[in-house]
This record gives C-alpha cells, structure tokens and sequence, in this order.
C-alpha cells in the first residue's frame, strides 16, 4: 500500500510544473476546484448527520495527510529555509499582521472552506513580499488594504453563511488573486522600471478602488457597522512625484520608453545602477505579467484543499512564536546577534582580511565586502577579519596551549614562507585567562595569515568522533594541506591515523617542508580520541628530518687582531680636583671661603651654546670672627679669571654672575656662613666653535686639560679673598664593554668626546634571537639562527664566503659595515668582520676600526666534527689621516701655598691680682687641666714654654663649621680663671697674633698653661658677649699679659702637646653647652663611654701624638653636629661642673701618654 502523502506530493508537483507550460490544464483544474468548492458549500448549508460528521472525520485525515505533503512540496521546491523566510522580519509590521490574521483564521478555514483559495494567495503575497527583501511604498500601502479586508472575514467562524455572502467571499478571492499577480508582476521589475512607469500606479490606484469596494460589501453582508478607522481604505495611493515630474518634463511616457538616454539620466540621478533589462522592462505590458501570474495563482490554489492551507498556515504562525522566543546567538564574524531561522548565505557581512584603522586590506574599504552565513564559533573554512585577532591570541602566547609538536621551518630562498604544523593541549582562550575545564585539542597547519592557506580547528570529544565518522564514511585521512594535491616542493600537511581493527584514530601525522630543504619533517603524534591527550608512556616520532643541517668544527675557529687607528679617548679620568686655601690681603679680614660641590659644566641644554663653556659652582662664605666682636664682612665686587693646567697666567672669563637671584654686596655676620652659587663662561676652543653638537655635561674646553677658575672678591674695607677651584673633566661619551658583549668596536672623537661603536652581542632572549647588532645610536639588530642558515645558504649558492650582511650604514654619525665569514665545510658562519669609521659629519677620518668577533656556537651539541675551513676575505685597508697626539699636562704647581715658618712666642708675665681682677666664685667656669702637666713653680721662676702650636688652617667646611663653633668659645677663654683651693695653680691662656712673612694667613691663638699664685681677686666689670639664641649671664674675663720670651724648644713634639691643649679647651667649651640641655643623663653616658674607649685603646697600645689629634678632632666634629641638630644654646655650667671635670681629666690623662 502507498502512502497517500507521497501520492499527493507527486500529483501536486506534476501539476505544479504542467501549470507553468500549459495553460488549458490550468484552466481546467481551477474548474474543478472551483465545482469541488461548491458541493463542500452546499453540504454545509445542510444539517450534519451522523453520516456526514464520518465523512467529516474522514475529511480531517485526509487534511492532515495533505498537509504533511503541502509542507513537504514547499521543502522540495524552495528549501529549508524557504519557510524561515516566509516568516518575515520582525520589523516589517505590515508583514507580521498579514502573518497573524493567517494565523487566526485557521479555524475560519476548516468551518468555511469556500475561503481557502484566500489563504492559498495570503501565502503567495506573504512569499512573495518576503523574498523581495525591500520595502516598497506602494505594495506596503496595498498589503494594509488587504489586511484590512481580510481582518473582516474572521467573523465568519460565528455566522451562517448565505448565498449573497459567498458572492461577496468570491469576489474578493478574485480580488486578492489580482492583488497577488500586480504584486508579483510589480516585484519583478528593476527599480528604475517600477518609478518610471506610470502605468504602476494606476494600476495600484485600480486595485485600491476594488479592494475598497469589495470590504465595503463585505461589512454590508455581514452586517458589520464600521465604527473604526477607514483611514486605510479612504486614503491615497503612494505616488513618486521626483519620477512623474521627470516624465512631465522630458516628454511624456513614450519619449522615456524609447530614449535610454533619458532613463540613464534618471538613474544617475537617483544613484541607480541601470542593467540592460531595464528597457524591455520599460516597454513591457504589465497586464500580460498580471494575466500570467494569476494563471500561476490559479494552479497553486488547485493543487490545494481548504484544510491543507488551514493547517499551513497554523505550522507558519507555530514556527513564527517559536522563531520570536527562539535564543539569539551572536555571530563571530560580524559580531552581531541572530536567530536561526533568519540566518541565510548573505545574512553576514565581513571582511577577509585584516583591518588597518577603518580600512581593510582586502578592499580597502570600511563596509563588508564578503557575505554569508552566521557562524556562531570560530572557524577556518574561509578568512575573515575577526580569525586572525583570535587566532594570534591562541597562538601567540606560551601559556594558551600545550604543544605535543610544534614543527617550524622557514624557506632561506623566500623570506614569507614559512611553513607550521603543530598540535597540543588547548590550555586557555587567551592568555592569563580562566584554565580550560574541558579537554580540548587545538591543530594548526599553515601559517596563519590572511593571504596564506591555513587550518586551525579546536577539537573536543564530541567533533573527534564526528571527526572519526568522517573518515570512516569518505575513506580519506587528510586533515588539511595548505597546497594542492600535486605540490611536492613547499606545503604544510596532517593527516589522521586510524587503526582499521578498532575503527578508532589513534594519532595525527604532521608534515613540512620548504623549497631550500631536500627532505620532509614528518613526525607521528600518538593521541587517544577518548581524553584528547598522548596515552601515558608515548613518544612523538620522527620520521624524517628536513631542515638545514650544520656541522661543528673539529677545532677553535682563531681570528685576527682588532686594528685601531687613530686617537682614543681616556675610559678613566685624569684625575681628582684639587683644593686650594682661601687668600687673604690682610689678617684681619676673617673670611673663609670654601667650596661646597664640584663644578659643573653645561649641564642645561636651555642654556648650552655652541661658541662658549658655561659652568657652575658653589661656594660657602664663613665668618671667623666671635659673636662678641660683632665684625661684618660685607663683600662688594669680584673678578673672575681661569687658566687651563699647564698655563702660567690667569685669563679673564667672558661672562661672571650669581645665581640665584644673589646680588652685590653680599654681607657675612660673624659665626655665620652665605651660600655664594656663581657661574661663567669662556670660549670653546676654535676647533669646536659651530661645528658640534651641544656639550651638555662636559666642556670641549676641558676634555685634556683641566681648568682652574679664580675668583676675587673686594670687601668694604678694600680688602681682597681669594679662592680658587679646580675642574677637572669626568668620562664622558664613552660607553665601555660589558661582559655580555662578544664583539665590541669603536672610533673616538677626542676633540668632541664622542666614542662610535658598533657591538655585537649575546642575545638577553634566546627563545625570540640569537645575536643583537648594534651600531651607533640605531636599533639593535635582531639576528636569528634561521638568519645565519640563509647567510651560509647564499654562499653555497654563489661561492662568495666573507657575505655583507647589509646591516651598516653610513650616516651623519657613524659609517660602518659587518660581514660574515662562512665555514663551507661545517655549513655554519663562524665569524664576523667590522670596518668602522666616523660618519660625514667628521670630514677628514683620522680613526679608523677594523675589528674580529668569533659567532658562538649554535645548532645544538649533537652535531658531526668536521674538519674548518675558513672563509675568503677581501683584503681592506682602512684610509686614515695621520694625527698628532694631544699633549695633556695633569698638573702643575702655580697656584701651590707656600707653608709658612711659624716663630714661638715668649712667655707672658702675670700682673699682680687688682680691684679689676674677678674672683673665683663669679666666674664659674671650670678648666681642666691635664695631669702630665710639670709641678707648679713659684712666680717669677723661669719655665719651660712649648713652642706656640698655629690653629690648623681652615681648608675644608668640616673646619669652618668647627672654628664658627668654637670661636666665642676661644675668645671667653682668653683670661687666667683661678683653681679651687684644693688646687694650687691655674693654667692660663693667651692667645697671641702670630705674623709672619709668608703670605697672609687667618690670625692664630696659642695657649699656654703658666702656674701663677693669687692671693684676692676683686670683682671688676667686663663687657658682655651678645647671646646665641637666649640671653644668659656672660662671664666676666680677666686679662692678663704674656711673660717674656723663652728659648725655643723642639717644634714637634712640644706643637703636638700644645695642639692638644687646645682641643681640650675646646671640648670643655662643647660640654658647658652640652650641660644646658635638659636630657644631662644622655650626655655623661656618651662622655663616661668616650673616657671607656680612649682608656682601651691606651691599655691596648700607645697612641701617636697624630692619632691623639686625629681622635679628638672626630670627636668634635660628633659633639658638634649633635649640637646643631639640637640647637642648644650657649650656657654656663651648673650644678654638675665637678661630675664633667673629673671624666674630662680622665680623658685628657688618656689623650696625653
């Protein structure tokens, strides 16, 4: 038995194909449809039986057969996704209302059937507004006409149908069949066609007319008061009044159907494309199109029941709610959202190649050029511009994929083919992203690259066996080749293995090979289809090897010696600046300058000029004179002058200022220091005027000879200080080898200070190259293995063993070129060769390079020994200009201080005591003397005097800060203080002016302890010193005279002795205000320490008189910069004089064995 569904589809597409070449068969099965129509009507009218509710359920089975074959039919002719489109665009809302009046009047059909040829044209008016795929006024404006019409015939499913009704139902299936034919006749006409036409729109203003009649005795015979809006009815027919006018214009309808001319104009005018259809369409009838297509209407409708159209139109209106709550999916490719059912061959737009800004390199465009299906993952069926972003992230990144096998082989006869096949472990997307849960397999063949052949697919369980499937249906294994079939020279391959006994793949099969190669790399992955991994205990194989092969050498590779003409730069400076003591033309002027930084020179490009030097210093101005004498110094000019070493006179500078905003005078109060920031300027040498790059921190002027300023100030009094510093150049411009450098070349410019080099180095990332090249100022030069490989490539091929690498160039700058010498026999380079010079900014060349470096060894250790053979070279001479060598003096001994001879001073006399003299209780500041001291004599009697000892000279700030420290002590110290009875004697001190013939020097003191007997001091007024910070009660001095002068003693060992009397006398003045602080405890615990560690070291050995000084001297500077940092004030000693005496004996005792 057949099944009746097939017979039907048969029938219906014989008469569907008979419909379209013969017109009488058309004619004669709408008669029969028509008289098939009537008996169904007539029954209807008739009360139902029991008989004729069968036949009915009969009726119904054999609807739903015939609707399985109508929905079959429609498959076969249009496709699957036919269906899809009849559903329309949401959008399209003209569309969606004729969909769903479909929809509601399913039922309407199976109780009337006398309406089924109107839902058999709804259909065609649906399909046919759906494949246009355009929205047109006038079809649009004609489809709300028919909905509204049709919108009435629902009420059909409540009513009796009567004779005057079914009149008026066929005349608007009529209708709806010529509304379906103008539309389809209109559709298949070009734009241009449709505009120019008049006789369109008279024909929609026609159908208007009838459909308006035929609702409006559709809603008389259903006795339907319209009560709503008739808008839709009453309304115009759209008109294109630009195409009218333009026919007005040129002549009428006949003169725009026989003038292409004038239909060309038009297009142009409305941006048309004109085919050459256009004209037939032109001079067509329209009405002859009408008479066809209702004929072709007519035979669908006869191939059809009222019940098979019924249940379609039910299916669409299914598939339409489906279609509308369906999941939206997002395309790869354009990165747009989309449904299923409306993805067609030209739903997407993309480009095929990669985009640069807005423009793409496939079309150099900004809109698509490609189009075709959505695709919801990543693919490699055909490129696309979003592939290649995605795929680099996979591919170009260590921790996105594990790989089993990663062959790769570059053709050394063409730089762009590059031929890949690897496959591994997909690890994650993207890199640093979320691990990969899921086992995933990711195979790439070809080198991905939008103008080459590529495959890259990721493969979970689930499309292996699909894989599997595949394979087993075709009998074909290849996976991909990025070639054609017959290409034996260059291509990338893969290839499944499958065992035929399990019917399982077991493993892939990689492929590559380049044109300079003789031999395939072929390499066998096992895999196991099951987890996606290498079973446990497997091994990739090789099957062959391709590649360049290189061999080691059986012995070191030996090279010439670097030649290097020409002068060179010193890599160390000549030398430390030295310093100098400050001058003075009197000995009362009481200034000490000192510098407190080195000088530097141009070290501001704003300021740096071509013609001079500019530098700039600073230096500190320090007043020596006590708070009590309240002398200022206030300095009113200076004269700069420099010379260069080597030089006997000083020179005068071009330009001498100060900086920062500083102005003359310049004034010193006493104890008080200034900061004097100056700067000048001299004229570079001829050589460098204008013909340089800036010097920006360094001068031309100082590159060989160091350079010595002098500066001169003038004080109010007329008085003269001078210092003078020293500058001397540091390295400059020469960058020395470093340890990673296997090759390293330079010329230097010693008028200039400028080292060119060319370095070859070890490469700091193996993984991405092997050698880096660089010269002068460019861009390291990345050279990899596969680099060397072409190199000994081409020297196969020409013969030509010492290659120009093509990586010098000859600027400016810098003019150079490196070559590779090749080793034939080992296949490797093994060496490189380097001629430098300057570039043409140096005129005439008077250094010159040409220098060796050994390649280190690559290709890894398994190789085969060979015997060397070296490469041939081309004999060079470097052309260089003899120079005569620049004569540098380091120093020399104008500006030397001569050491001046310091005379002793005679004894002092002590006064009897007076009125004046104070007593011991008001002056209540204890002196320590030390215990090695001789016995005390009576007055009068002749004493021992050590040779006066001169203050250390002020020559470095540490000095200056200590003597404006000490210096109101020393002045408050120059009075005879008596000693508590139970001490005998006083030590007195003087401090007595020593001049002398030398030059002129600070003013210096020299103490001199002399026993003396007081019997009454009287209290006597005394001037007052100013206070430091806080007023305190002054003590009250006496003076006394120096004895009369002695026979001079030995100066050395006596200057010593006197020199530490006097840094004890300092120390007791630190400690007097120390003591002022309140945190005293602190302080004895630093003085008991001190006397612990002087008394070591006088048990552990003896201490020279110099290392005594040199103790005592680092102990000052501490106490005084803690001192500073507390800011204490200036006090009298109290309460713990004696506890301060006492460790200050001990230490002095120490401080003298």
């Amino acid at each position: 038995m057949t099944d009746p569904s097939k017979d039907i589809l048969n029938n219906a597409v014989t008469v569907n194909t008979s419909s379209a070449t013969d017109s009488e068969a058309r004619e004669t099965a709408w008669a029969n449809i028509q008289t098939t129509i009537t008996q169904i009507q007539d029954q209807q009218n008739q009360p139902q039986t029991k008989l004729a509710r069968a036949t009915n359920a009969v009726g119904n089975t054999a609807f739903n057969a015939g609707s399985q074959a109508l929905a079959a039919k429609d498959m076969v002719e249009t496709g699957a996704d036919v269906v899809k489109k009849v559903l329309g665009d949401s959008a399209n809302t003209v569309l969606n209302h004729m969909i769903q009046l479909a929809d509601k009047l399913v039922d309407v059909g199976k109780v009337v059937p006398i309406v089924a040829p109107a839902f058999v044209i709804l259909k065609i008016i649906i399909d046919i507004d759906q494949k246009a795929r355009e929205v047109d006024e006038k079809c649009q404006d004609l489809m709300e006409r028919i909905n509204f019409m049709i919108s009435h015939v629902i009420v059909l499913e409540r009513i009796e149908v009567m004779d005057t009704l079914k009149s008026v139902l066929l005349r608007v299936q009529e209708t709806l069949k010529e509304a379906a034919a103008l539309i389809e006749a209109y559709r298949k006409q070009g734009k241009i066609a449709r505009r120019l036409k008049m006789s369109n729109t008279q024909n929609f203003e026609s159908m208007a007319s009838k459909i308006t009649t035929c609702s409006s005795d559709l809603m008389m015979s259903l006795q339907i008061q319209q009560t709503g809006d008739l808008s839709i009815l009453k309304r115009a027919v759209p008109r294109d009044l630009v195409a009218e006018n333009f026919i007005r214009d040129h002549g009428g309808q006949d003169a725009i159907n026989s003038d292409p001319a004038l239909v060309r104009q038009f297009a142009e005018k409305m941006h048309l494309v004109m085919s050459d259809q256009v004209m037939e369409q032109m001079q067509s009838n329209i009405q002859d199109l009408m008479v066809q297509n209702q004929h072709h209407i007519e035979s669908i409708i006869k191939e059809s029941s009222s019940n098979n159209v019924a249940v379609m139109i039910k299916a669409i209106a299914t598939q339409q709610r489906e279609w509308e709550a369906e999941r939206k999916l997002t395309c790869v490719q354009c990165n747009k959202e989309y449904n299923v059912l409306t993805n067609g061959p030209e739903s997407c737009g993309f480009h095929s190649a990669v985009g640069n800004f807005d423009r793409y390199r496939c079309c150099e465009k900004t809109s698509p050029c490609k189009q075709g299906y959505h695709q919801p993952e990543h693919h490699s069926k055909y490129p696309y511009s979003n592939f290649f972003p995605w795929s680099y992230g996979l591919l170009g990144y260590s921790d996105t994929v594990d790989y089993w096998a990663n062959i790769k082989e570059m053709d050394l006869e063409m730089d762009d083919n590059v031929q890949v096949a690897r496959v591994g472990q997909l690890i994650r997307w993207k890199t640093w992203g979320e691990l990969v849960t899921t086992p995933l397999m990711l195979v790439n063949i070809g080198h991905v690259r939008d103008d080459l052949l590529h495959y890259l697919e990721v493969f979970d369980i689930a499309s292996m066996e699909d894989e599997r499937r595949k394979v087993l249906r075709t009998g074909n294994t290849l996976i991909f080749k990025n070639a054609s079939s017959d290409e034996a020279a260059a291509y990338s391959m893969g290839h499944w293995i499958l065992d035929h006994e399990t019917q399982q793949i077991t493993g892939i099969s990689l492929t590559i090979k380049v044109t300079s190669s003789k031999t395939p790399t072929v390499c066998v992955v096992p895999l196991d289809p099951k987890e996606l991994k290498m079973p446990a205990g497997t091994s990739i194989q090789y099957l062959s090897k391709g590649g360049w092969k290189v061999f080691k050498p059986d012995r070191p590779y030996e090279l010439p010696e670097t030649l290097q003409l020409g002068p060179v730069l010193r890599e160390t400076r000549l030398r430390e600046p030295r310093t100098f003591k400050t001058k003075v033309s009197s000995s009362s002027n009481l200034l000490v300058l000192i510098p407190s930084v080195e000088m530097v020179a141009n070290n501001d490009t704003r300021t740096a000029r071509l013609d001079v030097d500019r530098f700039l210093g600073h230096w500190r101005g320090l007043n020596k004179a006590p708070l009590s004498s309240q002398t200022q110094i206030i300095l009113l000019s200076a004269k700069a002058e420099y010379r260069l070493i080597g030089e006997k006179e000083y020179k005068s500078v071009n330009y001498f200022g100060l900086r920062e905003n500083l102005k003359f005078p310049l004034s010193v109060a006493p104890s008080q220091a200034i900061d004097i920031p100056f700067e000048f300027t001299v004229d570079k040498p001829e050589i460098a005027k204008n013909h340089h790059p800036l010097a920006i921190n360094f001068a031309h002027l100082t590159i060989h000879h160091p350079l010595r300023i002098r500066i001169t100030f003038t004080d109010i009094e007329g008085e003269t200080i001078s210092l003078v510093q020293e500058y001397v150049h540091r390295v400059h411009g020469v960058q020395l080898r470093t340890p990673n450098d296997i090759g390293y070349f330079f010329v230097d410019d010693i008028d200039f200070s400028l080292r060119t080099i060319v370095k070859i180095k070890k490469s700091t990332t193996p993984n991405k190259y092997f050698l880096g090249v660089e010269g002068g100022n460019e861009m390291t030069n990345k050279v990899t293995e596969t680099d060397l490989h072409k190199i000994v490539h081409r020297a196969e091929k020409t013969g030509i063993t010492e290659v120009d690498m093509k990586l010098g160039v000859s600027n400016l700058g810098i003019d150079w070129k490196i070559w590779a010498l090749v080793d034939l026999t080992c296949r490797r380079v093994y060496g490189f060769k380097v001629l430098l010079y300057r570039g043409s900014m140096t005129p005439i060349r008077y250094s010159a390079t040409l220098g060796y470096a050994l390649c280190p060894h690559y290709g890894g250790d398994n190789l085969e020994a060979r015997p060397i053979q070296y490469a041939k070279e081309t004999r060079i001479v470097p052309q260089v200009v003899h120079r005569d060598p620049v004569i540098v003096i380091e120093d020399d001994n104008v500006d030397d201080d001569t050491i001046p001879v310091v005379p002793i001073p005679s004894v002092a006399s002590v006064p009897p005591p007076t009125a004046a003299t104070p007593s011991i209780s008001q002056v209540p500041v204890p002196v320590t003397l030390p215990s090695v001291l001789k016995p005390p004599v009576a007055a009068g009697m002749p004493v021992d005097v050590p040779p006066a000892n001169p203050m250390p000279e002020i020559t470095t700030l540490k000095d200056a800060v200590v003597f404006a420290t000490f210096a109101p002590m020393i002045d408050q110290q120059q009075s005879v203080v008596a000693a508590t009875p139970s001490r005998p004697a006083l030590a007195a001190h003087e401090f007595v002016p020593v001049t002398a013939s030398a030059p002129a020097v600070p003013p210096v003191s020299v103490a001199i302890p002399v026993p003396i007997a007081i019997s009454a001091l009287v209290p006597a007024p005394a001037p007052v010193p100013a206070p430091v910070s806080a007023p305190a009660p002054a003590p009250v001095v006496a003076s006394i005279s120096a004895p009369a002068p002695a026979e001079p003693l030995a100066l050395s060992s006596h200057a010593a002795m006197s020199t530490i009397d006097l840094l004890q006398s300092k120390i007791a003045a630190l400690e007097a205000r120390l003591e002022a602080v309140e945190r005293q405890d602190n302080l004895m615990d630093m003085i008991l320490a001190l006397e612990k560690k002087l008394e070591m070291t006088t048990t552990s050995g003896t201490l020279a008189a110099d290392s005594k000084i040199s103790a005592l001297e680092s102990r000052l500077a501490s106490m005084d910069q803690k001192l500073d940092s507390m800011n204490i004030n200036l006090r009298l000693l109290d309460g713990n004089a004696s506890r301060v005496a006492n460790s200050l004996d001990k230490i002095a005792t120490f401080m003298t064995k």
